[in-house]
């Protein structure tokens, strides 16, 4: 047994770290246990073409009312696009009119729908197409960007139309006014990670805490009959080695929670916060980052929206299904040569089980098939994201579905610490947790404040 902490962080990524970070500064004894090899979590920067590229969060979305940016703007770390972006609908005989037309009906539709209920989105896609009935000339291309619409906001609801976003987490979540594309200036998002341990600008002055790598957390003991008075966290990890707190942060994704917390709790959590665990969902989210000889797209600053016809789809063999999930490429900032194509839902879990070769092949073999018009130069090296086979994952962000509204689950549930008596003994952060920062960093961020006060107070109201 490892000397008595006062606090120990379980889950190293963004809202961890800030917690750590924060109790730090507080005088409080703490400890960070991460399951990885690497800090970061779902922030993954790493070495691509000419700098860093961005395996998971990539970009800072807005600035009043944002952590991230509060953090960054100090130092001048963040970076506005510099140039208006060009979009490029792939669509054969189709104008970029009548695109924009039908796309600019579904916003709207969104936009004005009553969200005081547990309706889907994508039901709200499908009444404003089924209602308009003479929306275009040509059927299948408005379903093929209702497809992409779907696709490209992360509707849900593929495989269990309970699992879809709901209207009503439109209202939970709120975005942060300003720019919502800030990039890193080339650096990565772990120049967030940087700031939060001191070690920017100056590393010479990180701040001395301590975190312990590969080490996964396999039981929580949080209450027993015989600490009642002093109650003790008791945390033990699957390599046999055992840590003692006063109260733990717990802050794994909320899909690892819905895989583990029957047996990573003792004794199991409570009925009411299983319920948001389980109903609370989480987006299966793709990137491929496609390194090019020189650039052959149109503007420095372009995007293509990619619209599948039934007869494009049929040029493809089963096996490479899921190339025809992939619904947009974009530039990437300070990486001239570098497409960064989207892919999402089920095309995204099929690609990650795909080798490096045969995903080169099949993006080659999306522009052979759709990018007819363009000049495309050759392919060089390629990088993709595996999150879903992560088993420290196990997908990217979280959102408020159909059954989140159905069953009343919430992020204010899944934030609640659990207590011994009055004392908060686990507490749990990540984005998951935020009230209205869900599916982003500065919500992940924001948690980690909000637990590690929490903490700060019941130390000094001797709570703990």
């Amino acid at each position: 047994m490892s000397q008595l902490m006062d606090v120990v962080v379980i889950g190293c990524g963004a809202s961890g770290v800030t917690a750590l970070r924060k109790l730090h500064d507080a005088g409080l004894k703490v400890l960070g246990l991460e399951a990885a090899d690497r800090i970061g979590g779902r922030i993954c920067s790493v070495p691509f073409g000419t700098g860093y590229v961005d395996i998971g969060a990539a970009w800072c979305h807005g600035e009043k009312d944002n952590k991230v940016f509060e953090l960054a703007n100090t130092y001048n770390l963040l970076g506005r696009p510099d140039s208006e972006e060009t979009k490029c609908f792939v669509y054969k005989g189709t104008s970029s009119e009548e695109a924009e037309k039908i796309i600019d009906i579904l916003e709207n539709a969104v936009t004005v729908a009553d969200k005081n209920n547990t309706k889907a989105i994508s039901e709200c896609l499908r009444d404003a197409v089924n209602s308009r009935r003479n929306l275009s000339k040509d059927p299948q291309l408005v379903n093929a960007i209702v497809e992409w619409y779907e696709r490209n906001n992360h509707v849900g609801g593929q495989n269990d139309p309970r699992t879809g976003k709901s209207l009503k987490g439109l209202e939970e979540h709120w975005p942060c006014e300003g720019e919502i594309w800030l990039n890193w200036k080339g650096r990565g998002y772990k120049t967030i990670l940087d700031v939060l341990l001191n070690r920017y600008p100056d590393p010479s002055k990180e701040i001395p805490v301590q975190i312990l790598l590969k080490k996964e957390v396999e039981i929580i003991k949080w209450r027993s009959a015989d600490d009642q008075v002093n109650p003790l966290v008791h945390v033990k990890c699957k390599d046999g080695s055992l840590y003692a707190a006063k109260s733990v942060i717990v802050t794994v994704p909320l899909a690892v929670l819905k895989e583990r917390h029957n047996h990573l709790f003792n004794p199991p959590l409570p009925a009411e916060k299983v319920n948001s665990v389980n109903n609370l969902h989480f987006t299966i989210l793709g990137k491929i980052y496609i390194e090019f000889e020189k650039p052959w797209w149109p503007a420095k600053r372009s995007n293509f929206s990619i619209f599948w016809r039934d007869e494009d789809k049929a040029r493809f063999s089963t096996s490479e299904k899921w190339i025809t999930e992939i619904h947009g490429l974009q530039t990437v900032e300070h990486q001239p040569n570098l497409l960064l194509a989207w892919i999402y839902g089920n095309g995204a879990e099929e690609m990650e089980k795909v080798n490096l070769e045969g995903v080169k092949a099949g993006v080659q073999k999306l522009f052979d098939v759709m990018l007819t018009q363009y000049k495309v130069t050759t392919i060089g090296n390629i990088l993709r994201s595996q999150w879903t086979i992560n088993p420290l994952a196990r997908g990217t962000y979280s959102y408020r579905s159909v059954a989140s509204e159905q069953s009343g689950a919430n992020a204010v549930t899944l934030s609640e610490p659990l207590f011994s008596g009055h004392s908060p003994v686990v507490c749990f952060a990540g984005e998951a947790s935020s009230h209205h920062y869900h599916n982003s960093v500065h919500g992940a961020i924001d948690a980690g404040f909000r637990e590690a006060e929490r903490l700060i107070d019941a130390f000094r109201r001797k709570l703990l």
